[in-house]
């Protein structure tokens, strides 16, 4: 009797334990059954009150354990955000930029240490202000998106040197590598002695070096507009409907023109783990917090998730319409990408940073 009873106890408890199990588990077997679940209501949440629409993508440990579009890529046809729907994702551009003056100062062709003046002679105080202080947000350029005339002029065709008259001639604002002002000026500026040095466009040199070898199919930038397929609008709300002012693509330019999706995003974060771009000492080079925790393309310091500081490598962006972050937990291997078509008219990080907190937060108390 006593054995009949022990082996029904074991019995249940086995089913019980494998009930809890395959609750547990996605669809991919990989033990995130009940993160997806929590991650999906709490969006769904920020969906339903009308302040989310776009995508996310939720990763651990070189495994996507989340992705999903909420809202509308197209209000007014009704054609949803999925996590293929192209995004802009503005300043998360300035990554792409820095990489790729880094793969030029690897191959030789030129140095985070050369000036302004060494590819622009006709830059004023080009001498004073080196590479490196562009990349790292420390040069003193004034902000061109400042100047009054430039929104004159923001449906308009510019070529890159166009941009240049929108702030070369202004005054250094501080003594270059004195400290950290973000300034669209230093990426746009670096643009332009890429597609010097290299002889390519911007988009032809990424594509060639970074979305081709990645196989990042659906990113690239194109100032020409031509029309893609799950390419989302831009919108300053959601209820009712309000389309964002336009701005010509080309004038954010290498500072913020870049389209992609969270798929695409996380080839590239994943990327950056290894060596398939440049080697880890350049790696290593652009993830060295400067001034304002500002390394090349990225901040870098902590973030605190349930109590606990985190090393995090981020950046945010915010354009006419869309609203991006990227949070890379390095040490967690956690990644956390939102791509929005919504946008605050002006964006800042503490916009979506508690997002990222509490979607991180989510995956940690799980473990």
């Amino acid at each position: 009797m006593k054995k009949n009873v022990l082996r029904t106890c074991i019995s249940m408890l086995v089913v019980i334990g494998l009930t809890t199990f395959i609750f547990a588990q996605d669809n991919n077997g990989n033990g995130y059954g009940l993160v997806k679940q929590q991650l999906d209501a709490y969006f769904g949440q920020l969906e339903e009150a009308k302040t989310f629409s776009g995508t996310v993508l939720v990763a651990k440990d070189g495994k996507v354990i989340f992705k999903k579009g909420y809202g509308m890529a197209n209000y007014d046809e009704g054609i949803p955000n999925k996590p293929k729907t192209v995004q802009a994702i503005a300043s998360l551009t300035k990554a792409f930029a820095s990489m790729s003056i880094m793969m030029l100062e690897e191959r030789g062709f030129l140095s985070v240490d050369d000036t302004i003046a060494d590819y622009i002679p006709d830059f004023p105080n080009g001498d004073r202000v080196t590479l490196h202080q562009l990349l790292s947000q420390s040069s003193g350029l004034f902000d061109y998106l400042f100047n009054p005339a430039i929104w004159m002029n923001i449906d308009q065709f510019h070529n890159p040197e166009d941009l240049l008259q929108y702030y070369m001639n202004e005054p250094l604002q501080f003594e270059p590598g004195s400290r950290h002002e973000y300034s669209n000026s230093n990426y746009i500026t670096l643009g332009i002695i890429l597609e010097r040095v290299s002889g390519m466009t911007f988009g032809d040199f990424i594509k060639a070096n970074i979305f081709d070898p990645l196989k990042m199919r659906n990113s690239g930038y194109d100032p020409y507009e031509t029309d893609f397929p799950d390419k989302a609008i831009g919108y300053d709300i959601v209820d009712p409907p309000l389309v964002t002012m336009y701005c010509h693509p080309t004038i954010p330019y290498t500072a913020g023109a870049i389209y992609s999706t969270v798929l695409d995003m996380y080839k590239w974060d994943q990327a950056l783990y290894t060596e398939k771009l440049v080697s880890q000492a350049t790696l290593q080079k652009m993830f060295t917090p400067g001034y304002g925790d500002y390394g090349y393309g990225w901040y870098i310091n902590d973030l605190e998730v349930n109590g606990q500081m985190h090393k995090h490598i981020w950046h945010w962006g915010a354009y006419f319409g869309f609203h991006s972050f990227i949070s890379r937990m390095v040490d967690d291997k956690i990644t956390v990408i939102l791509l929005l078509n919504i946008s605050p008219t002006l964006g800042t990080p503490d916009d979506l940073r508690p997002l990222v907190q509490d979607a991180a937060g989510i995956v940690l108390e799980n473990e």
